[in-house]
């Protein structure tokens, strides 16, 4: 059980790098995680197709959470030999970040933002600073990233290393693209294998 808590307040860190505000707190965990229960990774991928169509990734990869919670629709994928963590949000009206904020530098102020939004939270980021920008491929099209670093509150773990990123479905609409793992454990090359993978639902 130690372990799967570990799994559980890095993937509550993981959202909240994006704004993940609403995620209820251990009433929400308890209620919403059944540790005893795993659905195969069909009925999983078959759950998460109104978000993307993961039919395509990797076997070393495994999609370990599809919600809806407070509005918030999410689906976090896991990298079974790092556990580092991957998930795909869609947008919604308290997070909002587009392609265009990686392009006119206000990319890290509105995550800023977010993020003094999160302090109060038990475990929240802080700290957190851009440390380069690129592109990769994700939803059959080229999407911009920023890799991030930052600092967590009230976990063994003290730091984190990832990449966010935001592509866009066949709508139109955005769809948040998030990595993390402990610093010294995180792969670029881990996340942009997944997040290539990762195609776009006529669901969407």
């Amino acid at each position: 059980m130690g372990c799967l808590k570990f799994i559980i307040k890095v993937i509550i860190v993981v959202l909240a790098v994006i704004g993940f505000k609403a995620i209820g707190g251990w009433d929400w965990v308890v209620k919403t995680w059944h540790p005893f229960e795993k659905p195969t990774q069909e009925s999983m991928i078959e759950k998460s197709k109104d978000v993307a169509d993961f039919s395509k990734i990797p076997e070393e990869y495994e999609i370990s959470k599809s919600t809806n919670v407070l509005g918030y629709r999410a689906v976090v994928a896991e990298h079974d030999a790092t556990g580092q963590k991957m998930a795909v949000v869609n947008e919604n009206k308290t997070i909002k970040l587009s392609q265009d904020d990686f392009k006119n530098g206000n990319l890290e102020k509105k995550i800023n933002d977010i993020n003094k939004k999160l302090s109060y939270q038990y475990i929240h980021i802080e700290n957190f600073k851009i440390t380069k920008q690129g592109t990769m491929q994700s939803m059959n099209q080229t999407v911009p990233y920023a890799r991030f670093e930052a600092d967590v509150t009230n976990l063994p773990v003290k730091d984190i290393k990832g990449l966010i990123a935001v592509a866009k479905d066949v709508n139109g609409k955005d769809k948040i693209l998030v990595s993390a793992n402990q610093g010294d454990r995180y792969s670029q090359i881990i996340s942009e294998q997944f997040f290539k993978m990762v195609k776009p639902s006529n669901e969407s």
